[in-house]
């Protein structure tokens, strides 16, 4: 974790209330970028729902989360789904 800086006219409250927080969310980012790199490995993860929670921790630490590359491409295939199903489309409606 990167290490967290105090600004001049942050109290020692704020700022050990900020350093926790910061600190549980690494945690929880961190848990989740393990489940997802464990859970769409396995040969049926197209039936996993992705939770949302898990949904905003990729929204908020995507870019500083590491994924295999089959994992990556599986998550980008499971929110590319979450989107078409927010949109009420089919992406393979056109092709009917």
């Amino acid at each position: 974790m990167a290490e967290i800086i105090k600004f001049p006219n942050t109290t020692e409250k704020e700022f050990a209330n900020g350093t926790n927080l910061a600190k549980e969310m690494e945690k929880e980012k961190k848990t989740t970028e393990e489940f997802l790199n464990y859970r769409l490995n396995f040969a049926d993860w197209n039936e996993y729902n992705l939770g949302e929670r898990d949904a905003q921790m990729v929204a908020l630490f995507g870019e500083h989360m590491k994924f295999a590359p089959v994992v990556a491409a599986r998550l980008s295939a499971k929110l590319a789904s979450i989107l078409c199903k927010i949109k009420y489309c089919d992406p393979l409606e056109e092709y009917e």
